[in-house]
């Protein structure tokens, strides 16, 4: 009997490998059949130049030079792709297309070859080149109108102006606070702390919110604009460095060139632009203020201000600050000048710099 149930396991093991070399064999047989009716992808198209990031200028005619390298499969065309523009090309073994860039915004932009065989795509090429801006900005002094008084407690971050009260948001973390100030007077009407880990950002309004970013916590704060009560908090992947508005978007800087769209109500990402003048990138862009159609911007560690082309990308103006700046900060690397706002109805300009003494009404005067 117990050689009977060996037997009888003998041949259930042995019909268990026969049906599992069975199956493998199958499975080996279909992927050699679906390996024939597919066409084997090859890389078939380069760029011999320009290279990758290569920088131009708005305006200039790019050549850009494709080759076909070896290939099995016969190309039947080739598709280039930038922008609106589609464009059919031959083939041919050296290809010399003119990317005609006028109509650039600065910064990055893309170009696309695809290649078809038989009618299908088989390959793409992304070709990624930046662009200075082809304009030089207009240039301006920065005069004081007016002096208010500041609290030099406020490590200035973000500010903006509404209906004759002066908000603002400063930095540090364990003493970053949004507050509204009398700007006249300098009086504190209301302040709410942020929690002490949180290093406090730039401020914008949007309706009847305030809007409140964050260093490098990747976390801005809404409140309602009236009683300061926190009403959501939105997630962004970037560091947090300026905001502003132009009541359809809000507008956001990182630190670098590239500047967020955020949809105001779901606060995601809804498109960006990078600014460039016409040297190249301008990095650093910090506090920011929407203003009759353009940007403006402080560029942290310096005196001076930019406007920017909010749908190119181009700088158009640059501001010189450094007679505003108090004696006492002129060699600062940290207390410098930040913050902008605008009286919209009176055409009023108010900058100050983290913690100085005054807020400073101003006019810029083109040189």
């Amino acid at each position: 009997m117990k050689y009977l149930s060996f037997y009888i396991a003998l041949i259930l093991l042995s019909l268990h490998v026969a049906c599992s070399n069975q199956k493998k064999q199958q499975t080996e047989q279909k992927k050699e059949v679906a390996q024939k009716n597919v066409v084997q992808r090859v890389s078939v198209i380069s760029v011999k130049s320009p290279k990758a990031g290569e920088m131009f200028t708005i305006g200039d005619n790019v050549e850009v030079t494709i080759k076909l390298n070896k290939q099995e499969v016969e190309i039947d065309s080739l598709l280039v792709e930038h922008g609106d523009i589609k464009e059919m090309l031959q083939p041919d073994n050296d290809i010399s297309y003119i990317w005609e860039t006028t109509a650039l915004p600065a910064g990055s932009n893309q170009i696309k070859v695809f290649a078809y065989s038989d009618g299908h795509k088989i390959d793409s090429y992304y070709l990624k080149l930046r662009f200075k801006s082809d304009i030089a900005p207009e240039l301006y002094e920065c005069k004081i109108v007016k002096t208010y008084p500041h609290d030099r407690n406020d490590y200035t971050q973000g500010l903006f102006y509404d209906n004759g009260i002066l908000y603002e948001g400063t930095g540090q973390r364990g003493q970053s606070v949004l507050k509204k100030v009398d700007f006249e007077t300098g009086k504190l009407i209301a302040e709410l702390s942020l929690p002490a880990n949180y290093f406090g950002e730039g401020i914008t309004a949007y309706k009847d919110k305030i809007i409140q970013l964050t260093w490098t916590s990747n976390t801005g704060f809404v409140y309602d604009k009236e009683s300061f009560k926190l009403l959501t908090t939105l997630q962004y992947n970037t560091q947090g460095w300026g905001i502003t508005s132009d009541n359809e978007k809000l507008i956001m800087s990182d630190g670098t060139q590239t500047i967020h769209f955020l949809d105001p109500e779901y606060f995601n990402e809804i498109g960006k632009i990078e600014v460039y003048d016409q040297d190249g990138p301008v990095k650093n862009i910090n506090e920011l203020e929407y203003i009759n159609g353009l940007v403006y911007a402080n560029i942290w560690q310096s005196e001076e201000i930019i406007a920017f082309d909010l749908n190119t990308g181009k700088v158009v103006k640059r501001i010189d600050c450094r007679k505003i700046v108090p004696a006492e900060f002129k060699a600062e690397y940290d207390n410098v000048l930040n913050g902008i706002a605008y009286d919209h109805e009176n055409d009023r300009y108010f900058i100050t710099g983290k913690r100085w003494p005054n807020l400073f009404e101003v006019k810029f005067v083109k040189i």
